[in-house]
């Protein structure tokens, strides 16, 4: 449930132009605990550490472990910075995202929207002027277009991939 959540926030970001550059998995099981009390709960989350591998590839996945106790105070996230970052620097970009994107095809343009994980039936579109209105659920976002677009008239959209490509004729 979790990771089906994470994948629907990370298509609504991309839906207001915020792009995510790395995922952090939290509460890993550490190897070296042998309890057989946690040795389900160990194949369990081998199956869906594999899963928020693939669903959020390309970008890049860090695992935080389990610790022993809650992560309060100072101490507490110096160790989280050391496990998440170590020598790196915690403001660098991990991976650049595009979320949208205009291309110009012969004498059609696309607007091309990153939606991962977001079936095209669950998307709604509508042109009112120079904005392009899109809806997935409760999430909507009012595009103002660029100029070469906002003249043209959608005449159609398909997924390719995670991105929602909407022609303009």
């Amino acid at each position: 449930m979790v990771i089906k959540e994470s994948l629907r926030a990370h298509a609504y970001l991309s839906l207001y132009n915020v792009a995510t550059d790395m995922v952090v998995a939290n509460r890993i099981i550490p190897e070296q605990v042998s309890d057989p009390f946690f040795q389900r709960w160990k194949e369990n989350q081998k199956q869906y550490r594999q899963e928020i591998h693939d669903n959020f590839h390309p970008l890049p996945v860090k695992e935080v472990p389990l610790f022993s106790e809650e992560l309060c105070g100072m101490a507490a996230l110096d160790r989280l910075k050391e496990t998440l970052y170590a020598d790196e620097d915690p403001a660098q970009v991990y991976y650049k995202e595009t979320t949208m994107r205009v291309t110009q095809d012969q004498n059609q343009y696309n607007l091309e929207l990153f939606l991962p994980g977001i079936p095209k039936e669950k998307i709604e579109l509508s042109k009112s002027a120079d904005e392009l209105n899109v809806r997935i659920g409760n999430h909507r976002r009012n595009l103002v277009l660029p100029q070469a677009l906002a003249a043209l008239q959608p005449a159609g959209a398909k997924m390719e991939g995670d991105y929602l490509k909407i022609r303009f004729a």
